[in-house]
Parts: structure tokens; sequence; C-alpha cells
């Protein structure tokens, strides 16, 4: 090799070692250093990390100084999407599962594309939890204009779990109070559960949703607003700030700008007055212009399709439910239709074949809960069953 390109390529060795990803530090153990990336915290409180020097590593984060470093990172994006209704366990446990895949590989960020009118709140605590649970991976959601226009009510849960948040124009975030779906159509807790039992509920999802909003540095008051109509939010100014408080809250000096959300209403913000509010940090058209924004344009995007697959899998598995739910209903009509004209043998055989089916359907409901049927009456329908077969087999 000549001389000439020697210097050049030692300088790249020497920023490659500059720049080694996190840097994990032992308090007082100084040797032990790692250079890697947090996955994730298990029950019993150890942390595992991706590192450089020994592979998979299990430690106590609080035994060690972590330093960030971006430019040590992976120039890749990684593309998580909920761009539906949030409603199967299948989707939420592959979201989860992708989330640490992603973290893993030490991207710059891993983007949240969020379409969503809502859904099931315990999977979207489940998916809040995830996201808040990446202490060391930052996560930055992107609300985008497609089929349900923004991120309501679970979908601004979602986001407000991100580290950052991004939204596409003509878009909006909000209108978060908790519905539940009964047989006369979907209604507010208080209409379920009463005056009471409903605010009990509405107070701890408000409070959720504030925490959220808090740990990255947003308006609380405005994250409960978008849950109750009863707060009527003011923007003020007070002293050298300003401040959005609800109005109750108002002190004698403080300066009223406007009143940001009056009382009656439901909070939902247009990307424009989510900027103004600090409950967004810009506006994006898509995701280049995005990158554009965070100073890496030059970052790889690789959009994940774990979500997807899962999608497509609990589609084949509720189609094949379907056509097996469907053959058992036909097989019990037939029996009972030729119930007195079969012999032991024939009836104990075609109980047998029912009760097999059944089980097929019973473990397919275990391995999958959205299957849309509740265990219980598989459950139910097979001891009846079972219970039929041990009378005609005990008949002299």
């Amino acid at each position: 090799m000549s001389k000439k390109w020697m210097w050049p390529l030692l300088l790249l060795g020497w920023q490659i070692l500059a720049a080694p990803a996190d840097t994990f530090k032992h308090l007082t153990q100084k040797e032990t250093v790692f250079h890697g990336y947090v996955i994730s915290t298990d029950e019993n409180g150890l942390t595992s990390i991706q590192t450089q020097e020994a592979g998979l590593q299990k430690i106590l984060l609080s035994d060690f100084e972590v330093q960030i470093n971006p430019e040590g990172r992976n120039r890749i994006v990684p593309v998580l999407s909920i761009c539906d209704e949030i409603a199967y366990e299948l989707e939420t446990s592959a979201f989860e599962q992708a989330l640490q895949k992603e973290a893993q590989r030490g991207p710059l960020f891993i983007l949240i594309e969020i379409d969503t009118p809502g859904g099931r709140m315990d999977l979207t605590r489940r998916l809040c939890a995830a996201l808040s649970e990446l202490r060391f991976c930052p996560t930055v959601a992107f609300i985008k204009g497609e089929k349900n226009l923004g991120a309501y009510s679970a979908g601004t849960a979602i986001a407000l779990a991100c580290n950052k948040i991004y939204m596409a124009p003509n878009t909006a975030m909000g209108a978060v109070t908790a519905i539940v779906e009964t047989d006369s159509g979907y209604k507010t807790q208080k209409e379920v559960y009463g005056e009471a039992i409903g605010e009990k509920f509405g107070s701890a999802w408000r409070g959720y949703l504030a925490a959220l909003a808090e740990k990255n540095n947003r308006p609380g008051i405005l994250a409960k607003a978008m849950e109750n109509m009863e707060i009527e939010v003011l923007e003020v100014h007070r002293g050298n700030q300003t401040l959005f408080i609800e109005a109750k809250d108002k002190q004698p000096a403080d300066a009223v700008i406007e009143i940001f959300c009056k009382k009656g209403e439901l909070l939902t913000l247009t990307p424009e007055r989510a900027v103004h509010c600090g409950m967004a940090d810009g506006i994006a058209d898509n995701r280049i212009h995005l990158l554009a924004k965070l100073n890496c344009s030059d970052a790889q995007i690789q959009v994940n399709q774990d979500i997807l697959k899962a999608r497509q899998e609990l589609g084949m598995v509720i189609k094949r439910f379907n056509k097996l739910m469907e053959t058992l209903d036909l097989r019990f009509k037939q029996l009972e239709a030729k119930q007195g004209n079969l012999s032991q043998p024939e009836a104990m055989k075609a109980l047998q074949d029912i009760l097999r089916q059944t089980e097929t359907l019973l473990r397919l409901k275990q391995k999958y809960p959205d299957v849309p049927v509740e265990e219980t009456e598989l459950i139910q329908f097979r001891n009846t069953v079972k219970a039929e077969y041990e009378n005609i087999r005990t008949m002299r």
C-alpha cells in the first residue's frame, strides 16, 4: 500500500473507534466498559445490552454510567406502523417483539407511523409500555394522514409515549376519551358503569395520559383535556414563561393569551396547534421530509413487516376457524336430525368426531386469543358433547 493512502485510512479507523455506539462504564469497576445498545429489562431488573466486546450481556443498569452517542449508532431508521384499529393481541405482541428486535440493531431512532381511530385500552397500555421501556433507543412518532387522517384516542396515547412527535399536514391528534363496546353500540365509561365508577376509570386514564406527556416534556394538562371535556385550558403569560393551565389554577398576575380549550369540548389538535403548544415537535410531509428535519437524510429507511405478517397470519387463522365452525355446526345439525335412527356405535362415532373438531377449535382459540369466540363457550360445548357421549356409551 502506498504511503499516500496510509493517513486517510488511519484517520478513518480512529473515527470509528472514537464513535463506538453507546458507552456503558461501571461506576466502581473502572475496567468494565461496554459499547453497544440497550435491548430490554427483565422481571428481575436486569437489563440486556448487545455489546461489541462480549455479545449479549445482562447488567444492573444502575451500576453503570451510560453515555448516549448518536454518532456511533447505525445510520438506519426502522419503521413500525400502527395504521388501523388497535384490536388484536397478535399484532400487539408482534409490535412488542419488533420494537425490541429493531432496538437491538442500534438505529438512529425507531419511527412509529400512526394512522388509527384508536382501539382497546389494554392493548394500548402494552404498546405504550413497550415504547416507554426503550430508555436508550429514541422513538419518533409520525402521525400521517391516510385512511384515518391522524392519531385519535389510543393512537394519541401511543404518540405521547414516543420521544418526539411529528405530524403530516391535515392530520389531527386528540379525543382520547375511553369508550366501551356494548350490545347497543359504543358508550362512555360513565354511561356503562355509572357516574362514580366511570369517573374513577376516567381519572386513572387521564393521569396515565398526563404522565406519558410529561415524561417527554409536554403539557400534561393538554393530555387531560383530550380525555375530559369539563377541563378548560388557558394559555397564559406568567413571568417570563408561556404556560398552559387549567382555568381554575389561574393566578391574579397571569396574562391570558387565549382560552386554548373551552369547557364542553374535547381537545383535538391540528399540526400547527400541536406544535404551538408543545404537544408535537414539527410538521413533515412524508418520511423523507421528516428525516431531513432530523438532520439524517442519509439514513436508510427499513420498513419492518412483522406487524403486517401478524395481521395476515391472524386473517388466515380466523378464516380457518370460521370454516371449522361451519363444518362443526353442520355435523351437529345432521346428528340432531338423525337422532333416534342411529345405532349406539354410530352415535358414539359421530360425537367423537364432533369432540375432536371442538378440541381443535379450542386449541386455536388458546393459541390465538383474537379468534372471535369466547373460550368459555367452546369449553361449555365440549363438556356438553362429552357428557352426551358418556350417556350413550353407558346405555344398555
